[in-house]
């Protein structure tokens, strides 16, 4: 779930030279409290494991996977959901199951 700022969007908008309106249409879902969230997963701008408005991405894609913020644990769903996308991701957990001394019953 990646959060976007009203000035996130303006952003990203005018660099696709799109009307505000539009792309909130076709990129967002709205809360009732007035929280924008990008609205599909994975993200409308990801191609090929890469992202395409890459200088204009969202605070939160920024600090994508969030390895590093604590309660690591606690993300554990949305780190596996990610797993066969975000090389990041693929590559950590493939080392900790190294560290841990994973062993798979050979059927991969």
């Amino acid at each position: 779930m990646i959060v976007v700022s009203d000035e996130e969007a303006t952003l990203l908008a005018d660099h696709l030279q799109q009307e505000r309106e539009n792309f909130d249409e076709q990129y967002l879902e709205k809360g009732s409290n007035g929280m924008m969230l990008i609205n599909q997963i994975p993200c409308h701008f990801l191609s090929d494991n890469k992202c395409t408005v890459y200088d204009f991405r969202f605070a939160g894609c920024r600090e994508f996977p969030a390895l590093h913020i604590p309660d690591f644990k606690n993300r554990l769903f949305t780190i596996f959901m990610h797993y066969d996308r975000c090389p990041i991701i693929f590559n950590v957990v493939e080392k900790l199951k190294l560290a841990m001394g994973f062993e798979t019953d050979g059927s991969e």
